[in-house]
């Protein structure tokens, strides 16, 4: 079994910052220089330095607005990077899991969807849902309407386009988790499952 440190240094391979590994693991930032400097330096030399990875301008942009935002957040580590992770796989256990990666999946579920209840939370992520949007300069409109188009696109217009009977459910999945956020569940009246059930009986007999 890896320690901690052999673990970290493939956090650290991947990019994540001394910061954010001491919150994964639950260490000090001088535990992590200490690993560092007597570990993960001797690895670097032994395996040849990785070459870091190009990090392109919308990524960049990203981690900007991130960035910026948690300088001025109340929120502690632990949450600001609960934040940053549930923005990504949108899933709260999931993004326990990684900042706490020692917790047994039920706690994840019960602690992650408890930070998910708490409303500075809510208020962080809806901030930096809405920067990441404006900055990428586009209409969230557009967004929604461009998985529409996908979700419902007719089989017999494909015109050689390689999109599936999968591509048409991950899409609808990405508009249910959206329209669920703007949607309070007493006015759904079965929206959602409606949409879903619209495009099995389109593809049906592609299955």
């Amino acid at each position: 079994m890896k320690e901690n440190w052999e673990l970290a240094y493939e956090d650290y391979k991947k990019g994540l910052k001394r910061k954010e590994i001491a919150v994964k693991y639950n260490v000090s930032i001088n535990t992590v220089k200490s690993w560092k400097t007597r570990h993960w330096n001797k690895m670097d030399k032994k395996e040849g330095a990785p070459p870091k990875k190009k990090k392109g301008a919308p990524l960049k942009k990203a981690n900007d607005i991130i960035e910026t935002l948690m300088s001025d957040s109340k929120l502690d580590e632990e949450r600001q990077l609960f934040c940053v992770y549930y923005l990504r796989y949108h899933n709260a256990t999931k993004a326990y899991q990684i900042i706490r990666p020692h917790v047994t999946y039920g706690s994840a579920m019960v602690r992650g969807s408890r930070l998910l209840n708490e409303p500075l939370v809510q208020e962080t992520i809806k901030k930096l849902k809405q920067e990441m949007l404006a900055d990428a300069m586009l209409d969230p409109v557009e967004i929604f309407q461009k998985y529409i188009d996908i979700a419902f696109l007719d089989k017999n217009e494909l015109d050689g386009k390689a999109i599936k009977m999968s591509d048409c459910l991950k899409a609808l999945d990405w508009l249910s988790k959206h329209i669920a956020d703007d949607l309070d569940d007493s006015h759904d009246d079965g929206f959602i499952e409606a949409l879903n059930a619209s495009a099995k009986d389109d593809w049906k007999d592609e299955e």
